[in-house]
């Protein structure tokens, strides 16, 4: 059954420093029924809702739900949800643009996907059902577009924890220039920042737990979590986020990367599609699990959640979940940010900075034709019982 609703459009504009447009979505929690949108049954509206009394439910294909929302031309967006079980979200402006973001989630997550528009001025925001057995729910659906004359990327204005920040917890590998370009905004830009290490395999920049910090790994409970916008060269591989071992070993590793890496979804060098994956070291394992999350293409943003629960890692992204018990170590410690990997994409060579030093690196990116590298963070949030 089609039901036709009527269509509410309007546009409003947030005056704040970052000039944040908000794209009406209309009834956005569901709470006035179906007013301003159209569904496709099996669709219903719920009470087990993430905030307020309802929310909406999707039983089974082709359920689905969309409503036309008035936006301006050439911007990027930020198209937001709670969801609940499996299935998707997304936007089509019905001439050619179309981007999605899947999800399988247990508990009330919020998921994101961030894209930009191009000459029309509405599309359709929609949600699915994936075509499992099980139900879905959306609630809270926002669509945000923000235009940072500061050159920092969107800011969510969620401020980033002083946690990270205040320099008690997290030491910065590389300062110049400053990740924290405005309270709520952290962006790590590697090629600007060519930081080195003396066991390093490319530039760096990141915060990483120091070392008076760091404790056993099976004895750590913590959440990191943050919107992940990545502009990168084709070819680029960098490790976004990681949990290292006393002696720097691996413990969970999370890349992306546009290389012919094997086994992950696409696995083809310098193509412009960035595979994300998770790397872990289980207990009493000799070699890693990859985990597969999917795949993004620079410019687009992904939202990424860690959990580490006495050794118990659980990374989502992407719609996907890599969870291990890791291996234990006496003095483990979490990092994140932008450490791009001096390698050749294609995997074919293996003399690209091998010596391990800043000048090197500069000559393996230069010949590779890395020339951007540039991982915005919003949204982020830390806590630990460090």
């Amino acid at each position: 059954m089609f039901n036709k609703k009527s269509l509410i459009l309007l546009t409003t504009l947030s005056a704040t420093s970052c000039l944040t447009q908000a794209a009406t979505i209309n009834n956005a929690g569901f709470e006035s029924g179906w007013s301003s949108w159209d569904e496709t049954d099996p669709a219903s509206i719920s009470g087990n809702a993430y905030q307020g009394s309802s929310s909406l439910k999707i039983s089974g294909s082709p359920g689905r739900v969309f409503q036309l929302v008035n936006v301006e031309k050439n911007t990027e967006y930020t198209l937001s949800a709670y969801v609940k079980g499996k299935g998707l979200i997304g936007i089509n402006d019905l001439n050619g643009l179309f981007k999605n973001q899947k999800f399988d989630e247990s508990n009330w997550t919020k998921i994101s996907r961030t894209f930009t528009n191009g000459n029309q001025t509405s599309l359709q925001v929609f949600a699915k059902h994936d075509n499992s057995s099980s139900d879905v729910r959306f609630d809270n659906f926002e669509l945000v577009a923000t235009n940072d004359s500061s050159g920092g990327g969107s800011s969510s204005g969620a401020t980033i924890p002083s946690i990270i920040t205040n320099g008690n917890l997290f030491d910065l590998e590389g300062d110049d220039p400053h990740p924290l370009v405005n309270s709520s905004t952290l962006v790590f830009v590697p090629l600007e920042a060519q930081h080195t290490t003396s066991n390093g395999g490319g530039w760096r920049h990141e915060y990483k737990i120091k070392p008076s910090e760091r404790k056993a790994m099976h004895d750590t409970q913590e959440s990191f979590s943050a919107n992940y916008k990545v502009e990168m060269s084709d070819g680029g591989k960098t490790i976004v986020a990681q949990h290292h071992g006393s002696d720097t070993s691996t413990l969970m590793k999370v890349y992306i990367a546009d290389s012919n890496e094997g086994n992950l979804i696409d696995s083809v060098a310098s193509n412009g599609i960035f595979d994300v994956y998770v790397r872990m070291l289980g207990e009493g394992d000799s070699s890693e699990t990859v985990f597969p999350l999917g795949t993004i293409r620079s410019g687009e943003s992904f939202d990424l959640t860690m959990t580490n629960d006495d050794g118990r890692v659980r990374v989502t992204g992407l719609g996907q979940v890599a969870d291990l018990t890791v291996k234990d170590d006496s003095s483990a410690y979490f990092k994140f940010g932008n450490y791009i990997q001096s390698q050749y994409p294609a995997g074919d060579r293996d003399d690209c900075g091998t010596r391990g030093d800043s000048e090197s690196f500069a000559d393996c990116f230069d010949e590779i034709g890395i020339t951007t590298s540039k991982i915005t963070l919003t949204d982020v949030s830390y806590s630990s019982n460090h």
